[in-house]
């Protein structure tokens, strides 16, 4: 009885796992920031300002909120290893793809962080930071910790659950960054979901 209740607990929240608890939160959190992007960018669109910026994030986002679900860049890794023969450091080879990305989406989006407020812009930087940082950084050491001690050490497990834990943070951060920037710049922003009329009382008004 002990023995499934502790494999149901690891299925539930080990952090290496696909479709338990750990990854619907990080999905969800993720798709919550894609959904209040594109919600910024419609305003800013509303408003007659420069808005693609914004968009092109919530689509980041969203595929980010999917990667994460489905573990795109799981497929990634082997094809990139074997082009590469990677060791080290880049054991993980997954992310040299999504380094190149990030380094341009950096580039692209450089003036338009630029012009975000001071406080929000510091939000954003320690978002991206902490995102970045799990992502590829706990990967890479967790990596080059995997091909000399395998993937079964209690160390491992640590390290691929800070790896999550620092991308959950960076997520929420995030989060926090947008909802900042909505109410100080939107003040006066109101979302209403319109329900759907009914024929009947069109016919009847008629």
């Amino acid at each position: 009885m002990e023995s499934k209740i502790t494999r149901l607990l690891i299925k539930l929240f080990d952090f290496n796992l696909e479709a338990n608890l750990p990854t619907y939160f990080s999905s969800l959190v993720l798709l919550s920031n894609g959904i209040l992007l594109a919600l910024i960018g419609r305003r800013h669109k509303a408003l007659g300002n420069k808005f693609w910026h914004w968009l092109g994030l919530s689509t980041i986002f969203v595929f980010l909120a999917l990667d994460e679900m489905i573990q795109i860049h799981e497929q990634l890794r082997a094809p990139m290893e074997k082009l590469f023969n990677t060791s080290g450091l880049l054991y993980f080879a997954w992310f040299i793809p999504y380094i190149i990305v990030t380094i341009i989406i950096a580039l692209a989006y450089f003036k338009f962080m630029m012009r975000l407020p001071k406080h929000v812009l510091k939000l954003f930087i320690i978002a991206g930071v902490l995102y970045v940082f799990g992502a590829v950084g706990m990967e890479a050491i967790s990596g080059m910790h995997a091909e000399v001690e395998g993937q079964y050490t209690f160390a491992y497990a640590m390290m691929y659950s800070f790896e999550e834990l620092l991308e959950m943070l960076g997520a929420v951060v995030f989060f926090y960054a947008l909802l900042v920037y909505i109410t100080s710049e939107f003040k006066n922003l109101k979302v209403r979901f319109k329900p759907k009329k009914n024929k009947e009382n069109k016919v009847a008004k008629a």
